[in-house]
């Protein structure tokens, strides 16, 4: 079941983050609470939350947001985050998630930009996206992490 979140599902979200970013195997700077949940909260307001349950239990998160591009005045929808838990990952909420943004960026008429910052099984990941109608169109690179 997909729901779009409200102001009460923030501390869920929060909680749903912290096992995403300690599931990441780099040596990232720790979370700083606060600045996620003004990140949330900023994102109600300039997109939409995502939230994917199994069972009665939130599994996956997809945070979408307008914005422009550095070279234009034109907009797009961007993900903020885009996470399912291990427990939900063989119940295709990563595939409804992606599909209700879709819907949004359909209704808005922009363009969803989605990205793997995560290094972990890209091809996996990119052919999920090709599933869904997406092309790659580049990558992220690290030095220093």
């Amino acid at each position: 079941m997909i729901e779009v979140a409200k102001e009460k599902d923030i501390p869920a979200i929060g909680t749903l983050l912290v096992q995403m970013h300690a599931s990441i195997p780099m040596d990232l700077p720790p979370i700083a609470p606060h600045k996620v949940e003004a990140a949330l909260r900023q994102c109600m307001q300039v997109g939409r939350i995502f939230l994917g349950y199994k069972g009665d239990k939130l599994g996956g998160v997809l945070a979408v947001q307008e914005g422009e591009h550095w070279y234009s005045h034109g907009k797009f929808l961007g993900d903020l985050v885009f996470f399912v838990a291990p427990c939900a990952r063989s119940s295709h909420i990563a595939s409804h998630l992606l599909r209700a943004a879709v819907g949004y960026a359909t209704m808005r008429r922009l363009p969803l930009l989605m990205a793997v910052v995560n290094g972990e099984d890209v091809e996996r990941k990119d052919k999920f996206y090709a599933r869904h109608g997406f092309t790659r169109i580049g990558g992220v690179y690290n030095r220093g992490f």
